[in-house]
């Protein structure tokens, strides 16, 4: 446990930078959704009143109806920003790995000949990733309190309508994946995206300790999986269940993934690679 935290510890530290740039980029972009949606509305507003039509906000409200928050959540910008930390994430749970592997003083050759466990190398990069998931959830949320209150303060208390926070999040579009709106979405996609996580660190070690060997055996392994999903899918099995029943049924795939792709890269880490 010592070396797991010392190595967490390590890891948060080389990881903090990229973070902090990631944080101020998200944050940033939403903040010129906030503003960007406030003109929009500014302008149309002025351009009625340029065009000799009625000059009260009633007449406004007539033509365009109320605004809230959803316009805000709805704009490509504020989009934009979830997705970019999206794909920054899965870029840096990547980078982690070959940093260390690719680096001309083989940095992961010292990692692997401390004392302890081996897989406490792999269990201190999964939980910085783990980490720095959970904290852009923790900043989103306050982000949309922030948003929300600057929004509904610049514009007109006649023209904005107040709605609370989780029924302004389009089901369809990226921060519904980001904050799911109930617990049950929540476990289905974070069950899935570790497990993919586990099986992506998998792909990796397979490269690291075999090379091109490796490479050519993730692709069969990944083919499999693919290829069982459809074959799942296409069978007509899953008509036979009930919707509770293929939730849980996708539940436990999802952990039967990540315990075994654990597992492997626990091998592999302990008994594929050599220092």
């Amino acid at each position: 446990m010592k070396k797991f935290m010392e190595l967490w510890a390590f890891e948060w530290n080389r990881a903090k930078r990229f973070y902090g740039f990631l944080i101020i980029l998200v944050a940033g972009l939403q903040a010129y959704a906030v503003f960007h949606e406030y003109r929009f509305w500014k302008g149309s507003y002025e351009r009625m009143l340029r065009a000799g039509s009625e000059n009260t906000l009633e007449g406004y409200l007539n033509n365009n109806g109320y605004i809230s928050f959803d316009a805000v959540t709805n704009n490509s910008f504020f989009g934009f920003s979830i997705v970019t930390a999206i794909f920054c994430l899965l870029f840096y749970a990547v980078a982690i790995w070959y940093q260390d592997w690719t680096g001309k003083d083989r940095f992961s050759f010292r990692l692997l000949s401390l004392p302890g466990s081996r897989f406490s190398v792999y269990a201190a990069k999964f939980a910085t990733i783990w980490l720095m998931i959970t904290g852009l959830q923790a900043l989103q949320i306050g982000l949309l309190f922030v948003e929300e209150l600057i929004f509904s303060g610049l514009m007109p208390a006649g023209v904005y309508m107040d709605l609370p926070l989780q029924s302004v999040i389009p089901t369809s579009s990226p921060l519904s994946l980001a904050l799911p709106g109930s617990f049950s979405s929540y476990l289905f996609y974070y069950s899935a995206g570790y497990a993919a996580l586990t099986l992506g660190y998998t792909f990796i070690l397979m490269h690291l300790s075999v090379r091109w060997r490796g490479v050519i055996l993730a692709g069969v392994v990944a083919s499999v999986l693919l290829v069982s999903a459809l074959l799942f899918l296409r069978t007509g099995v899953s008509s036979f269940l009930y919707a509770e029943e293929k939730y849980w049924a996708a539940i436990s795939i999802h952990t039967i993934l990540f315990i075994a792709g654990t597992r492997i890269n626990d091998y592999l880490l302990k008994n594929r690679i050599s220092v």
